[in-house]
């Protein structure tokens, strides 16, 4: 793996293990004293990802943290994935992208624009290209960066893929309507899969717990873990405290309660396709 790689699994390996040590009971304190460490910051840059976890490390806290064998071996596999030397090719991975390919849920809304999981490269550039986070060198890497992180999708076990947005991101012309069209189509063959469910909101319904505010959970069937991405001008954030976990999963059934069923979504699809070809 790449440079990137190497530290997206080690962004992984530490939110799964802070989520180990929460889930024992354990502050940061508590944890480095029984582990004999030095100081408490090193459990704080290593549940940072700033740091690599030396197998045999891991092992210690997977014991003290009475992880379960199934978790502990899937957590073994983020740590030696997170230890591997990185190649001298740059892989276009990012956190976000280890997230996906580890995921076996993955629920996404947004509001004004389509998810990056179902971007083509054409519509990721027109919206990358006015990004204040992104410099104009990068837009064409970061926009194959999200077509990339799709891949999981349409693999032989891919994630459970829930997808809620709001009806004006059918409208916003990005990058024109060529650009517009071809994105629904692509839209429109990825919720044929098996594995996607796709629901609009209409702008009709008004006010909704979403409003002005897209995210994605991401879930990990072993080790159970859940956790928000979200975006803003400057940044982007995880958060995977049960308090905000349990606030965004029930934004999210709420705002699916509001949007249309699947097929009465798929024919305003249809229809918004239809218009943009003629």
């Amino acid at each position: 793996m790449g440079s990137a790689a190497v530290a997206a699994y080690r962004e992984l390996l530490g939110a799964v293990l802070r989520s180990c040590r929460e889930k024992a009971g354990m502050s940061p304190t508590q944890a480095t004293k029984l582990l004999n460490w030095y100081s408490s910051v090193k459990i704080a840059r290593l549940e940072a990802g700033a740091i690599k976890v030396p197998e045999s490390e891991l092992e210690r806290m997977l014991e003290l943290y009475e992880v379960p064998d199934g978790e502990a071996e899937k957590i073994r596999f983020f740590g030696m994935k997170a230890r591997e030397r990185p190649s001298r090719v740059t892989a276009s991975e990012s956190t976000f992208r280890a997230y996906v390919a580890e995921s076996s849920v993955i629920k996404t809304y947004t509001d004004q624009l389509l998810p990056d999981l179902t971007q083509t490269v054409d519509y990721a550039n027109a919206l990358l290209s006015t990004s204040l986070r992104t410099a104009p060198s990068d837009v064409g890497r970061e926009a194959r960066e999200r077509v990339e992180a799709q891949r999981p999708l349409t693999s032989a076990t891919p994630p459970d893929l829930h997808i809620v947005t709001g009806e004006p991101a059918l409208l916003r012309p990005v990058g024109g309507r060529l650009v517009l069209r071809m994105q629904l189509e692509h839209l429109r063959g990825l919720i044929e899969r098996p594995n996607v469910t796709f629901r609009v909101i209409p702008i009709d319904r008004g006010e909704h717990a979403g409003l002005g505010t897209a995210f994605t959970l991401l879930t990990l069937a072993v080790p159970a873990f859940t956790t928000v991405y979200t975006e803003s001008l400057t940044a982007v954030s995880y958060a995977d405290s049960p308090d905000e976990v349990d606030a965004y999963q029930l934004a999210f059934r709420r705002l699916t309660e509001a949007a249309l069923p699947e097929e009465d979504s798929a024919k305003l699809l249809d229809r918004r396709i239809d218009e943009l070809v003629q």
